[in-house]
């Protein structure tokens, strides 16, 4: 019997949470998910599929203020950020591992930050605040040197480290990637795969078995010798009565197969929270029923949307608040800095659907306002909202009162 006694034990590193995977495990999962992206054609497409509908065309934030907006834009396509080229990366970086470790480094002389990556693999530790959990101190990164490395979380003065972690149970720190649920499933479909084809391989095998009659002496070995090897397709074979050829092909019996296969499939997608016709297999669903099992598949794409768009609001405020410790971007009256993020929707709807639907909403807010059950800037935010677009609804009604005085003194000198 295997006796453990964990009483006076304990892990070295790796360990923030009470719920955390020990640092081996985590560490097990990081390479297994990125050799599955390599080499599992079903695990690439699970990660491209993600980084497809959360990212789309591409992410961009903004501000209403425009000192603001300018240094956001130029941080957003700096040479050494990137940022509509990065976020593709960081998408499966943070679908692959489950967590994204970001660095920030400022240049002094005009207050510009540059971004950079660690590998979740390559930080063993997290030291957070004794007290709150959630409150993250510093990151340990190991490195060629012995020791390793700490990153600050909190220092504003010098390179920081900002972290973010999908799937994190509560009383955990560190996240997990979406395909670590699926690789058994993943390993035994491929293994599954490879039996398959190496039945079907040997099932068309065969050999060629000689009958020599009478033979006495060194016959046989004669004709071992003769035939070592295997006549050509399309050759010609002489013999005489003594000798008969046939061929020998292995016993397979054959069985379908199919059920194993889509079973094992099966659980491939439904640990992706996709659909089989996602996964190329729409022989499966009508166009129907495709429509209804998207359903589920796109609230999870907008949940993990909604995260990646919030991270780089926080990315971006974090950069804005390095620049004015230094004294390089004006701190706005309140503090708010008014961002905004502009992202393509998830579910792109039917354009003539929308649009109709888009003309009820209008012709009822038109009802509502005429009775003084809404205001216009109500009016407004509803239907942009019902249509899925972002629109800062201040100065399109600063633009629309422009345009009215503009008419009505239009109108005043054409009467003089």
């Amino acid at each position: 019997m295997k006796v453990v006694d964990d009483r006076w034990w304990r892990q070295v590193s790796g360990v923030a949470g009470p719920q955390d995977k020990p640092w081996y495990e985590l560490v097990d999962d990081f390479a297994d998910s990125l050799e599955a992206w390599r080499t599992n054609p079903l695990a690439f497409r699970i990660v491209g599929l993600t980084t497809d509908y959360v990212v789309g065309n591409g992410i961009t934030v903004s501000s209403e203020i425009g000192y603001l907006d300018d240094f956001i834009q130029a941080f957003w396509h700096h040479g050494k950020n990137r940022m509509p080229l990065r976020l593709y990366r960081w998408c499966e970086e943070l679908t692959r591992a489950g967590e994204l470790f970001i660095v920030l480094q400022t240049n002094p002389a005009d207050g510009m930050s540059y971004v950079r990556q660690i590998p979740a693999a390559k930080i063993d530790k997290i030291e957070t605040d004794e007290n709150d959990l959630e409150r993250e101190l510093r990151y340990h990164e190991v490195t060629a040197k012995s020791g390793g490395r700490w990153w600050s979380a909190e220092d504003i003065e010098r390179p920081e480290v900002l972290h973010y972690a999908i799937n994190r149970p509560v009383g955990a720190v560190r996240g997990q990637g979406d395909l670590a649920p699926l690789l058994p499933w993943l390993r035994r479909y491929k293994e599954w795969l490879e039996d398959r084809v190496r039945v079907n391989r040997f099932r068309n095998a065969f050999l060629w078995k000689v009958t020599v009659k009478g033979a006495v002496g060194g016959d046989l070995a004669g004709k071992r010798s003769q035939y070592a090897k295997a006549p050509e397709p399309g050759s010609i074979i002489v013999t005489d009565e003594n000798e008969t050829w046939e061929t020998v092909q292995p016993r397979i019996e054959a069985h379908e197969a199919r059920d194993d296969g889509k079973a094992l499939r099966l659980m491939v997608a439904a640990g992706a929270g996709i659909p089989l016709h996602f996964l190329a297999e729409g022989e499966s669903a009508t166009r129907a029923t495709a429509a209804e099992m998207g359903g589920p598949t796109w609230r999870h794409y907008e949940q993990r949307q909604l995260f990646f768009c919030h991270m780089l609001l926080d990315v971006v405020s974090r950069v804005i608040e390095r620049a004015q410790h230094l004294g390089r971007v004006p701190r706005p009256r309140g503090g708010d800095l008014r961002l905004s993020y502009q992202v393509q929707r998830v579910a792109e709807e039917d354009s003539e659907a929308l649009a109709r639907a888009v003309e009820g909403v209008v012709k009822a807010l038109v009802v509502m306002k005429e009775q003084g059950w809404i205001t216009d800037r109500l009016a407004m935010e509803m239907i942009y909202k019902f249509a899925g677009q972002k629109v800062d609804i201040n100065a399109l009604l600063e633009e629309a009162k422009d345009e009215i005085q503009m008419s009505e003194e239009w109108l005043r000198e054409g009467v003089r």
